[in-house]
């Protein structure tokens, strides 16, 4: 973290520190504008009352005392406007208080006036109007009004018509003459009492007062910003060294904690007794908590690991979604992979099986009873090759209680499966081998008095030629079944081996230097690789090169357009014993009846070319020497058949 972003909790502080002063001062500001505002208008109507006022009184005097009196004085029908009409005296009064005052501007107009210069303007005559409606309601109207591009402070009242008005203002008959004379009966008679027949109104100029008031909150407001300008700079200084110095040195001893600088066994010391040094004490309390978790999860996670990777069973964890969390070192070796990397890239859950219909059987039993014990699967390695596993899982929940996931331990029982099918592949062969000793005992006297009757018969001369052909068929046919008893025997017969200590790579090149010229002949090629440090093994010579006869023959038959033969023995220090592999490019073994290959008399050759007991005599004489044979075949591309033996096949 740069030292720069330390500043981001002052910034935020001091913008909001700035926001609320900002709008502190600026509402202090309007508020004084509008306030003074106020106190303004309110003086400026007080001012205009004042006028009315004066003007009234002015008006009343005319009105009440003046004007009776003149009537009394002059002669009748007899009118002085310059004494007696309280408009004429009141403009006139006006006129002279307005040139030492010209931002008063007094009016006093009507609708229908009897002198043009009180004639009302629009808006005068929509005062007029209202008025009028509301005579008893409305005694006057104040507010501002815009003309001309100015504003204007504007007090009005009305004019309404009273009993002594109707002397100039209603029947011109009844009026003075010399006021008829002057004016005409046209305008500003027939009046009647409670009408209104005009408005006063003081008008004053309010722009550049409004103006001032204005120029004054802004400058209290610039006061104010200066002011909070200050107030920043101080309280700045102030939080940079009650709580960003002290927190910074708190948020570096943090980064040295993460980063590994400091160990957990740190404590950070703040001097002072504020909520500084309280978080500094519940960050070491923290600290030491963490140090005793972190120690307890190390030793729980070693104890876990050394579980994990010490198992002999593949253990994998498993997401709902399918890829694969981890995986034990033996779940690699298991899968035939180098690493867990490339297992975990390479596999998942919908590839772990090799067939789909178990994965479905698998994914429902464990979704309704939430776990499996003991479930026996088919698993493809890496190199393709298949092996037995017998599975136990689980579901993994999260911290909310929801699935996400499986814990599984996959179990190898390939070899326990090979072990299981060797006992019943033995038992059977057991089972079989008494029979067939039973069946061949029975079978051989009567073919041997066939064969001894069919030579005596074939040595007389009195027979025609089809009786003798068909004496030799008779013959050959016994001998065949001679043949199959002989092999019956020896397939039955516990005879115990002799065992001597005898050269393997010798023994086998006997056999192949015997058939070697016949092969070739075939065209089939044959390819030596012999191990030349295999010590002498203990072993029955004779029914060792029986097996590798039958092997090497069983290679032969499967080249009708010739091919190869790959011969090779490896000496296995580890397991103190010697592989012997025999690999031929021939046909192959089909797939399906592979599972078949060592039951006897179970064959694929043509009738009379064999008769089903070579591979199961091979397979019983390796067992009998406590060793092991095996084969691997692609139909179209071959067979490979091992065969391994321990140095001392007696122990």
């Amino acid at each position: 973290m740069k030292a720069g972003r330390n500043l981001k909790l002052t910034k935020k502080l001091m913008l909001g520190i700035g926001i609320i002063l900002f709008i502190t001062f600026g509402t202090i500001s309007l508020f004084f504008y509008y306030y003074v505002k106020h106190l303004y208008l309110k003086e400026t109507y007080r001012q205009t009352e004042l006028l009315f006022s004066y003007i009234n009184a002015t008006a009343e005097y005319v009105k009440d005392e003046l004007r009776p009196k003149m009537f009394h004085v002059l002669p009748k029908d007899e009118f002085i406007q310059e004494a007696m009409s309280t408009t004429f005296v009141t403009r006139g009064i006006t006129k002279r208080f307005i040139q030492r005052f010209p931002e008063y501007n007094y009016r006093r107009v009507a609708v229908d006036p009897r002198n043009p210069l009180n004639m009302a303007n629009e808006m005068e005559k929509e005062f007029i109007n209202g008025f009028s409606k509301n005579p008893k309601d409305t005694h006057e109207w104040k507010g501002l009004i815009k003309r001309d591009g100015k504003r204007y402070f504007v007090h009005q009242k009305p004019v309404i018509m009273e009993a002594q008005c109707l002397i100039c203002h209603g029947d011109p008959s009844y009026a003075p003459r010399s006021l008829v004379k002057i004016y005409g009966k046209d305008h500003g008679f027939y009046r009647k009492i409670g009408n209104v027949a005009g408005v006063e109104s003081v008008a004053i100029p309010v722009d550049n007062t409004f103006y001032q008031i204005t120029r004054l909150a802004f400058s209290i407001f610039l006061l104010g910003l200066s002011g909070m300008a200050a107030t920043f700079l101080i309280l700045n200084y102030f939080h940079y060294v009650v709580l960003v110095k002290p927190l910074r040195k708190v948020s570096s001893f943090f980064r040295s904690i993460v980063s590994g600088e400091r160990g957990l066994d740190m404590k950070l010391e703040v001097k002072g007794d504020d909520e500084i040094s309280e978080v500094v004490g519940s960050f070491n309390q923290m600290i030491s908590h963490l140090k005793r978790s972190r120690d307890e999860l190390i030793s729980s996670e070693m104890k876990y690991r050394r579980i994990f990777e010490g198992s002999k069973d593949a253990i994998l964890l498993i997401d709902c979604t399918g890829p694969i969390r981890d995986v034990n070192h033996s779940g690699v070796e298991l899968w035939g992979y180098s690493s867990k990397e490339e297992f975990i890239e390479n596999v998942s859950l919908s590839n772990l099986f090799v067939k789909e219909e178990v994965l479905n059987d698998f994914l429902a039993r464990i979704g309704e009873d939430e776990f499996v014990k003991d479930y026996e699967i088919v698993l493809r390695r890496k190199d393709g090759g298949e092996r037995n596993g017998l599975m136990t899982a689980t579901l993994r929940r999260d911290g909310e209680d929801q699935i996400c996931g499986y814990e599984c331990i996959v179990k190898d029982i390939t070899e326990r499966k090979k072990m299981e099918e060797r006992i019943r592949e033995a038992d059977k062969l057991a089972s079989i081998g008494q029979l067939a000793a039973g069946v061949a005992h029975e079978i051989n006297n009567p073919l041997s008095v066939i064969l001894g009757f069919t030579r005596l018969l074939t040595k007389k001369s009195s027979f025609d030629r089809q009786t003798k052909e068909d004496l030799e068929i008779i013959q050959s046919n016994a001998r065949l079944c001679k043949k199959i008893v002989e092999d019956l025997l020896n397939f039955s017969r516990q005879r115990r081996p002799q065992y001597t200590e005898a050269d393997l790579n010798g023994t086998i090149e006997s056999i192949v230097s015997v058939v070697e010229a016949q092969f070739n002949h075939g065209g089939i090629t044959m390819v030596r690789d012999y191990d030349p440090s295999i010590p002498a093994v203990t072993m029955d010579v004779d029914k060792m090169k029986q097996v590798f006869m039958n092997l090497l023959m069983n290679a032969c038959q499967a080249m009708n357009s010739g091919g190869s033969i790959h011969i090779a023995t490896h000496y296995d220090a580890a397991r103190q014993g010697v592989l012997t592999v025999f690999a031929d490019t021939g046909c192959g073994i089909p797939k399906n009846i592979q599972h078949r290959v060592f039951d006897p008399f179970f064959t694929t050759k043509e009738p009379g070319q064999g008769t089903g007991l070579g591979l199961p005599v091979c397979y019983g004489i390796v067992k009998e020497h406590h060793g092991e044979i095996s084969f691997e075949s692609e139909e179209g591309k071959g067979a490979t058949f091992r065969v391994w033996l321990p140095l001392n096949s007696m122990g």
